[in-house]
């Protein structure tokens, strides 16, 4: 199967939406056995499913409505089987230890961002790279 222009276009759909149904086994299907997912809320990029599954699994537990919502249209490269999405992520902090040793704030929060995926021939996701503002999502939950 080749990428094409609608498929990419298609690709950030699909991965909010699996993010939004809170299914991990949807989830997986959007991201490669092996990935290179850089995200400024995690120490070191994830590299395979066992840690994508764990990211998913502790952001759902720490935000049990988080819900990211396309921003736009993507922009696509198709020649290079890349797609770009602007986003925008709300959810409360209703879950405790997330991140870990802290506790449930209890307060909402509404963070802009965007991600720019790579995506192999099947469909899934080679290369995740999320821009977005930590510090604001800290200061919103009052944890800075």
């Amino acid at each position: 199967m080749t990428a094409t222009t609608t498929d990419l276009a298609g690709y950030p759909a699909r991965y909010f939406a699996a993010w939004n149904r809170r299914d991990l086994d949807t989830a997986l299907t959007a991201i490669a056995e092996t990935v290179h997912w850089v995200d400024p809320s995690l120490p070191e990029p994830i590299t395979n499913h066992e840690q994508a599954g764990n990211f998913f699994t502790a952001s759902w537990a720490g935000f049990p409505d988080l819900t990211f919502e396309a921003v736009g249209a993507p922009l696509v490269d198709t020649p290079n089987r890349r797609v770009t999405q602007e986003w925008r992520m709300t959810g409360t902090h209703t879950g405790a230890d997330f991140p870990p040793g802290v506790p449930a704030s209890g307060r909402s929060f509404d963070i802009p961002g965007m991600d720019v995926w790579e995506v192999d021939g099947d469909g899934r996701a080679v290369s995740v790279h999320a821009y977005w503002n930590v510090a604001a999502l800290l200061a919103q939950l009052g944890l800075n």
